[in-house]
């Protein structure tokens, strides 16, 4: 009996490395390719996921629900390290806000010099409108038009936005405009017209934005995003903009 207890611990860990492995070769994986991978059973895999990911080894993506090492488990690159402990610790925030808003929440990352879109959240009643959200996770979005990109800038000193304005070649009508409308309004704004992002949603968004501070710096934002046909910012401002706030606060609150 002990014999079979141990070689039935053994199997499961040697199963549970696979799996480790196979994530670390490939960054994210879903069910179906773990299952086809591994050959093992879909149930088995799926077992052994959520184990893996109650003790801490894995995350799994809000916008692809695909599985990633999380960041305790990842070796190398200090950076994305940090960035993949960020999305972890804000993930259930995004996921809580989305669900009360009925709304998008995405959370990006600001290095000072470019801003890159860390996880999305989408609400069950926006699912079948944002088939491939997951797309954007990853991408660098537009620092000058995007609602989390003007957030940030209206968070930095004159001397900031100008460096920023002259790397990324922005008119100077364009550098004023995005800085002075985020302090005006106290949130950034989605530029309407332009596309923020390097793919196209295949339907026109509206989105507002608020900074991420920790430590005394900006390290981010967190937007709300919606099709232009459900809602015009004004009412999405009235409605959701001190909720967006609060929630942020309990964030910076987390990360300090």
């Amino acid at each position: 009996m002990v014999r079979k207890v141990e070689t039935g611990s053994v199997r499961s860990v040697e199963r549970a490395l696979a799996i480790v492995e196979l994530l670390g070769q490939h960054q994210a994986l879903g069910l179906e390719e773990l299952h086809y991978l591994t050959g093992l059973p879909k149930a088995t895999v799926s077992r052994m996921l959520l184990t893996l990911q109650e003790k801490g080894w894995l995350y799994r993506g809000l916008s692809d629900r695909r599985y990633r090492l999380s960041a305790r488990s990842m070796f190398g690159d200090s950076r994305q390290r940090c960035k993949c402990q960020l999305v972890e610790q804000i993930a259930p925030w995004l996921l809580e806000l989305s669900a009360r808003t009925g709304l998008v929440s995405d959370l990006s990352s600001f290095d000072g010099n470019c801003l890159e879109v860390l996880e999305s959240a989408v609400p069950g009643v926006l699912r079948k409108r944002y088939p491939s959200n997951g797309r954007i996770v990853g991408l660098h979005a537009s620092l000058f038009h995007s609602a989390m990109g003007k957030a940030c800038l209206g968070a930095l000193a004159c001397d900031e936005v100008e460096r920023l304005a002259e790397r990324e070649h922005v008119p100077v009508e364009e550098q004023q405009q995005a800085r002075a409308q985020s302090q005006y309004l106290g949130f950034g704004q989605r530029t309407e017209g332009h596309w923020e992002y390097p793919v196209r949603l295949p339907f026109l968004i509206r989105a507002v934005a608020l900074p991420l501070r920790a430590e005394g710096r900006v390290i981010g934002s967190i937007a709300l995003h919606w099709p232009t046909d459900l809602s015009c910012v004004e009412q999405v401002r009235n409605r959701h903009l001190t909720l967006l706030a609060d929630t942020i606060e309990q964030v910076q609150k987390r990360l300090v």
